[in-house]
């Protein structure tokens, strides 16, 4: 009893630990189902990545108050952060080969983003503005909706005569001095626009072969809205942007984080090349677990 003293001050080591490797926070705790659901919750996917060799988790520093709060949380421990001042990654030019790239997703972050497949790691990320760029596809342009015919109310074998008609018929029920509905003013607008397209012989025939080409891209989206979600942790819908190529060997700039690389560029784009000159095609069939890949 007269050494009891000796312990009354004495203070439990810590189980958790943040520490830095020069890039990313290092966490390091027991395993807590709460912690873990939070963390996956507060920080966005592309910001974390679990290590389960080593049974860590790599996290980006900007969001070492986070982790700060969740040890205190979950285990009632005080961690101290370290330094990451000064420290700031260098943007890279790497060429990888790429043997699929998958459909841009919501990964919690400020835009959506594709994974490219590079021997058997998702580890290059391509954001969707980096790839619209490069194809020259319009950012704000959404994945599908009514096409032209449907705003007109009219089918795709309509005559000039039975589009003018459908345009009359249409102006007229959804003319601003008519219609009160909310969104009177915007649809409105899609009327004209799409009569304006649709009433030129020239222009109604290069539509009309865009919408054949992204009914076979629509085909293969619906095919895969049945996946589960490969990268992270949340089922989702595929609604986002498809790269038109697959797969290739790519140039790009960006930078390395949390054992990926981060596109920032692409700046070129070669076709993958046989010693009998043949191209790889990738594909990724409903159901399989991994893409399939061919040579013509």
């Amino acid at each position: 009893m007269k050494q009891d003293w000796l312990f009354q001050d004495v203070k439990p080591a810590n189980i958790c630990s943040v520490d830095f490797d020069g890039s990313n926070l290092i966490l390091k705790t027991p395993y807590q189902p709460g912690l873990v659901a939070q963390l996956k919750a507060l920080i966005p996917y592309n910001d974390r990545r679990w290590e389960p060799n080593i049974k860590v988790w790599l996290v980006k520093p900007v969001h070492g108050v986070t982790l700060q709060s969740l040890i205190d949380q979950y285990f009632d421990e005080k961690v101290a952060l370290p330094d990451t001042q000064g420290t700031k990654p260098e943007e890279e030019m790497q060429i990888f080969e790429v043997r699929y790239i998958g459909v841009t997703k919501d990964r919690g972050d400020a835009e959506r983003s594709a994974y490219g497949l590079v021997g058997e790691e998702w580890c290059v990320l391509f954001p969707e503005s980096v790839l619209r760029t490069w194809f020259e596809a319009d950012p704000a342009a959404p994945t599908q909706g009514e096409t032209l015919y449907a705003v007109l109310g009219a089918r795709k074998t309509a005559t000039d005569e039975e589009l003018k008609s459908a345009f009359r018929r249409m102006a007229r029920q959804w003319h601003p001095d008519v219609s009160k509905e909310p969104n009177t003013h915007d649809v409105f607008i899609q009327i004209n626009n799409a009569y304006q397209i649709l009433s030129i012989p020239e222009k109604r025939a290069r539509y009309d072969a865009g919408l054949a080409l992204e009914a076979t891209w629509r085909a293969e989206r619906d095919r895969e809205n049945s996946l589960k979600e490969m990268l992270s942790d949340v089922k989702c819908a595929v609604t986002g942007y498809r790269s038109p190529l697959r797969c290739g060997w790519i140039m790009v700039r960006g930078m390395p984080s949390l054992g990926r690389f981060e596109v920032q560029e692409i700046l070129d784009w070669q076709d993958i090349i046989n010693d009998q000159g043949q191209a790889l095609v990738t594909s990724w069939a409903m159901g399989d677990k991994e893409p399939t890949e061919r040579w013509v």
